[in-house]
């Protein structure tokens, strides 16, 4: 469930975990997989009062103890997003060994070690986000003595007197009236230990109020710059305009299941036929060469393509020959709206 705050309650709803490939270059998602992500009921226990230890724990490390090894987290979300990663990357490797598939972004909620260990698991980057007091430690970059462990942690940074030495530059938008700084460098994080990561600040200004906050984007590829860190996480958004599309076009919004194996199915179906739309019109801005087509004029050809074939079905005509015509593109002119 979910509190709508247009409707002043709380509405039944289902969550679903959903993983998408994006070309960078055409910013545009392709679906690959969804899983629905059930939530876990926590039940409160009644709290004892406590009572006096008899025996008082001595501090510090007990003698002769030894490292534990890290155990993979059990937590529901990590497995669902284990399982369709697994599977994307596996049928990807299989099917299409010449896409290069370097980062994997995700949202703030997964910003943290077991989702890195994830992606470094399959041989790719994480590209996440922190939270607004994250605790990030800049390098050691003073002199060592030599002696012992070299010391590679330094002075915590400090978010609201970012140094100078790690600007950028400045966003202007215009239409917002919000000046955006703009700053990179390497820094720790003890939510992610013994990795370094490229950390990229968004110091947001508004010109009238001068109210500021600022957003932390953050990956363990130390190569990226700070323009193809801000614009991988935001192609994160081109996934709801998949959501949109099954929504408005292909049932998402209307199936009737209600057990877990059938909805999962149907929601599956629905962006299925999400990924086969979008990879068809394709082929029609090509054909009509105009790239402003939407999934209405493919629905309008669609129609005409009935209409054609039922017709020359029952004059015994080859299709094919029509679909190739000029007749065809101007039958699909009466209803399309772009063409």
């Amino acid at each position: 469930m979910f509190y709508s705050s247009i409707v002043q309650k709380a509405i039944r709803s289902v969550s679903f975990l959903a993983i998408s490939i994006i070309d960078v270059e055409a910013e545009k998602s392709y679906f690959l997989a969804c899983h629905q992500v059930m939530p876990t009921i926590k039940i409160s226990k009644p709290t004892p009062p406590k009572e006096k230890p008899e025996n008082v724990k001595p501090k510090g490390r007990p003698k002769g103890s030894k490292n534990k090894s890290k155990t993979e987290s059990t937590a529901h979300s990590y497995q669902t997003l284990k399982t369709l990663l697994d599977l994307a990357i596996t049928q990807l490797r299989i099917f299409l060994p010449a896409l290069r598939c370097c980062h994997l972004v995700v949202d703030g909620f997964y910003g943290h070690q077991d989702y890195l260990l994830l992606a470094l698991h399959h041989k790719i980057n994480l590209i996440s986000k922190f939270k607004t007091n994250a605790h990030l430690i800049l390098p050691y970059d003073g002199s060592q003595s030599g002696k012992g462990r070299p010391r590679t942690k330094g002075n915590k940074v400090d978010l609201s007197k970012i140094d100078e030495r790690f600007f950028v530059e400045t966003l202007n938008d215009t239409d917002s009236k919000v000046n955006t700084k703009v700053y990179q460098f390497r820094a720790y994080t003890p939510k992610i230990s013994r990795h370094l990561l490229n950390i990229v600040v968004l110091k947001h200004t508004h010109q009238i109020t001068k109210k500021e906050s600022h957003t932390i984007l953050f990956t363990n590829d130390l190569k990226l710059t700070t323009s193809q860190v801000i614009k991988y996480y935001s192609l994160r958004f081109q996934i709801e305009f998949d959501f949109r599309d099954a929504k408005q076009f292909y049932g998402l919004s209307d199936f009737k299941n209600y057990k877990q194996t059938q909805l999962t199915n149907a929601v599956n179906l629905s962006f299925t036929m999400t990924l086969l739309g979008k990879l068809i019109l394709e082929k029609y801005k090509m054909k009509f060469n105009c790239p402003t087509m939407g999934i209405s004029d493919l629905k309008t050809i669609c129609k005409v393509q009935k209409h054609a074939q039922t017709f020359f079905n029952y004059n015994k005509t080859d299709p094919d020959d029509f679909l190739s015509s000029p007749q065809f593109v101007n039958l699909a002119r009466l209803e399309a709206i772009h063409i």
